[in-house]
């Protein structure tokens, strides 16, 4: 009877044991598979709480924890991405995947401190790849100059994807913003030009007009009736106003000038290295 006691414990505790397993195996799976719908809904805080409890089960598997590393980039927490990666990773490092998608983080969180000493602790990454993050972090940092001459050095300049940035980095450099200073002194001098230097030509326009309008209409006041004219001195007040605002209103159209297209260009160049990451 013991025999027959002990052959059944036995076999019960091996059909529990396969239970259980497979039951945390189906529970990786669901999971896996929840986390990954929600990141391609764009669900990433709840993409990153799912990756989140899959690493905790699976600490050494190496997609879930690059994938909850993506998902804090989305969130733009790069600073979080880094950490985490950081506390998973082995001295020897891990994968390659694994160190590339460090590598992403540490260019979007644009700490030079953090990304120069982690270059050196890289054991998967070859010299191309990590000369390639170093212009990317020189572009997002906006070192322009420095990421130029890191980009002709000869270290660089005879790799294939070079050429591009070096392309990106120089429409950045060629361009040459307005002067909001010298927008004012046009439109003193004469109303409207500022904003016409600034590529604002229709406001320009509009600016010379409503204030040669307004003292025009004051000179005629005063022609008639002298210093005592209400008209004059209305439509005098009203044109200093306006030519005053004229000037303010150049110097601000400079500024939105430089703004708007330095956006653009900073746009289309950091397009190059977000579509890459």
């Amino acid at each position: 009877m013991s025999r027959l006691h002990f052959v059944f414990m036995t076999l019960a505790g091996l059909w529990c044991s396969f239970a259980i397993h497979a039951q945390d195996l189906y529970s990786a799976k669901s999971t896996e598979a929840f986390a990954n719908y929600l990141f391609t809904k764009g669900d990433y805080g709840y993409a990153a709480e799912e990756y989140s409890r899959l690493l905790f089960m699976h600490p050494s598997d190496d997609s879930v924890l690059i994938r909850l590393s993506q998902s804090y980039r989305k969130l733009n927490q790069y600073e979080r991405a880094c950490q985490v990666i950081t506390e998973h990773r082995t001295p020897n490092g891990r994968s390659q995947g694994v160190e590339k998608e460090l590598l992403s983080a540490l260019i979007f969180q644009k700490d030079s401190m953090a990304f120069v000493s982690a270059l050196g602790r890289f054991r998967h990454l070859d010299s191309s790849t990590l000369l390639r993050s170093q212009v990317e972090f020189s572009i997002l940092t906006r070192h322009w100059e420095v990421a130029r001459d890191f980009v002709k050095s000869s270290q660089v300049s005879n790799f294939p994807w070079s050429p591009v940035y070096q392309e990106n980095i120089e429409a950045v450099l060629a361009f040459r913003p307005k002067k909001p200073w010298l927008a004012s002194v046009y439109s003193a001098i004469i109303p409207g030009t500022g904003k016409i230097y600034s590529n604002n030509v229709k406001e320009g326009i509009t600016s010379f007009l409503f204030v040669g309008a307004l003292a025009y209409q004051s000179y005629r006041g005063f022609h008639k009736r002298g210093t005592k004219s209400f008209t004059g001195w209305l439509y005098g007040g009203l044109s200093f106003g306006f030519y005053l605002g004229n000037i303010y209103g150049a110097q601000q159209s400079a500024k939105n000038y430089n703004a708007r297209n330095l956006n653009r260009i900073y746009h289309e160049v950091d397009q190059t290295i977000y579509s890459r990451h």
